[in-house]
């Protein structure tokens, strides 16, 4: 588009969401100091108007809020499924399939990874202690800002590119995760439980998603920046 700063839409939560966490300040801030330009999707309604909404942005950002609806995962639900909002549902997972179609560059956060498996065909757990009762406990009771546990990056990754390390410590805030990937996709990071902390597109030229919180790591987190910033340089337009 020829913009010296991309412009990336970070999608809205809904109000009731947005109350608890204001989160969506957290994603403002760290795409503003990554040299983007943020401004907030709200949903949208029907594929014209995903793609008029895509045409205008250089990248799109998922981020984080409340369960992905059963009925979208074409299951019954399960114990331990929280809250939904079907029309968050809707229009992120459409906004996802078209941005896929486009190959625009795109980062998932948390349940915006979630979200880009199931639009990419992949599943998720809807509620990890019921569904896989070994794993750890993946909903911190500390702050957001501290970290919970490790997790493994794959060195033929991305992420890796982008990291340059092969452990870090995250945040964890989630009690859904990615259960199996899309085609075309491939896991980048695990947690020592085997929970999926990570996965990318191949052949995308940016296609990323992280179950942890970068956004709400302290400023100076050296990985959280890492992603970011190599978010936004995928998404400067030539």
């Amino acid at each position: 588009m020829g913009r010296q700063r991309p412009v990336i839409g970070i999608t809205a939560a809904h109000y009731s969401e947005e109350l608890k966490t204001f989160p969506r300040a957290f994603y403002v801030e760290s795409i503003r100091n990554a040299g983007g330009t943020p401004i907030i999707l709200p949903p949208v309604q029907n594929g014209e108007e995903s793609r008029e909404v895509l045409d205008f942005i250089d990248g799109l950002l998922l981020t984080g809020g409340g369960d992905i609806s059963p009925a979208y995962l074409k299951e019954n639900p399960q114990r331990g499924v929280g809250a939904c909002f079907p029309e968050r549902d809707f229009s992120e997972l459409l906004l996802t399939e078209v941005a896929l179609q486009l190959d625009l560059p795109l980062l998932g956060i948390c349940r915006g990874i979630q979200v880009l498996a199931v639009a990419a065909g992949g599943r998720i757990y809807q509620d990890i202690p019921s569904q896989y009762p070994e794993a750890i406990q993946h909903k911190q009771t500390a702050p957001r800002q501290y970290t919970w546990h490790s997790i493994e990056v794959k060195q033929t990754s991305l992420l890796f590119t982008l990291l340059k390390d092969t452990g870090i410590d995250v945040n964890s805030l989630h009690h859904q995760a990615v259960r199996e990937i899309p085609p075309g996709f491939q896991v980048n990071a695990q947690a020592v439980d085997g929970i999926i902390e990570g996965i990318e597109k191949t052949d995308a030229k940016f296609c990323l998603g992280v179950q942890w919180h970068p956004e709400s790591m302290p400023g100076a987190e050296k990985h959280s920046r890492a992603l970011f910033c190599g978010f936004i340089e995928a998404c400067i337009a030539e």
